[in-house]
């Protein structure tokens, strides 16, 4: 175990680096703000249960640092389509959605429009128990500050906020909504002006089309732009970009395709990769498709 004094360098040097607050180092290490200061300090009555702790966490984080990792982003076709759309949305102030399959860079594309759109772009995330009316304001309003409680007023609230604000509401997850949440944002963009793009999978573009109904005909005539991604839509060049780094073989980026292309999509290949990477320590055709049939993907 090392020494207490050598301990508090190593957090004090951490916090520096990292810029990370004192409350923020706390909660990593799973002790109070109160404990990590008395330490810091030299006065916490036992050391001997922290220490520990902080050795654990740099252990960890160091191993996290020399661990394989997947690839950063890149402009593969299927993201790009994605990107484009919600620039679209962004520019146009229009209704768009992108649906299909999972795994292949929608969510990843979204990312890359919010760090690219610091102040323009509003992300948020539809999990099922946010997927009502009162759930997708709580989100919005937690976006854009707003106190308000009553669902009207957030409404309300939202609408004058997002009014001339050059901003683009870009909702992930978007399968989740029910019809009546998705008029509900339909509303919100038509009294805004602002555009949204729905991204999710083939559910959300299945409730906005209706089955003909007339009752839908008001919303679906609010698509101004739809993309149908697949994995199957998934190309030999968009593997090869997705590693380009790591200098693969040819039979190598044939085998991550052919898994992407399955229903694990992109993220299978790229879990495989870095499995494969982790465990053996060497990229090529026999260890990858190792690691893919213990994962039970079969391409």
């Amino acid at each position: 175990m090392i020494e207490q004094e050598q301990a508090i360098q190593k957090l004090l040097t951490y916090k520096e680096t990292t810029g990370k607050t004192q409350s923020e180092i706390a909660k990593e290490l799973d002790i109070s703000d109160p404990q990590l200061s008395q330490f810091l300090k030299g006065v916490y009555k036992s050391p001997h249960i922290i220490i520990p702790k902080i050795e654990q966490f740099f252990e960890l984080k160091a191993q996290k640092e020399i661990a394989p990792k997947a690839p950063e982003y890149k402009g593969t076709s299927i993201s790009n389509k994605v990107y484009k759309l919600i620039e679209y949305c962004h520019i146009q102030g229009k209704i768009a959605v992108a649906y299909g399959d999972a795994g292949v860079g929608k969510t990843m594309a979204i990312k890359q429009y919010a760090k690219k759109h610091p102040e323009g772009a509003i992300v948020i995330t539809v999990s099922p128990c946010f997927a009502s009316i009162t759930g997708v304001n709580e989100l919005i309003a937690e976006q854009l500050r707003i106190r308000e409680k009553i669902a009207r007023k957030i409404y309300s609230e939202a609408v004058a906020k997002l009014k001339r604000s050059n901003k683009v509401l870009i909702i992930d997850e978007a399968q989740h909504l029910t019809v009546r949440v998705i008029n509900h944002l339909r509303c919100m963009s038509d009294e805004s002006g602002i555009g949204i793009a729905f991204i999710g999978n083939d559910e959300i573009y299945l409730k906005m089309r209706g089955s003909g109904q007339a009752s839908y005909a008001q919303l679906y005539s609010r698509i101004a732009y739809k993309e149908h991604i697949t994995t199957n839509s998934i190309t030999k060049e968009d593997i090869a970009l997705l590693f380009e780094e790591n200098e693969l073989e040819e039979n190598v980026i044939e085998l991550l395709l052919a898994i992407s292309r399955t229903n694990y999509g992109v993220r299978g290949a790229v879990n495989v990769f870095v499995n494969t990477a982790a465990v053996f320590g060497q990229i090529n055709s026999k260890n990858i498709a190792e690691i893919a049939i213990e994962m039970n993907i079969r391409p």
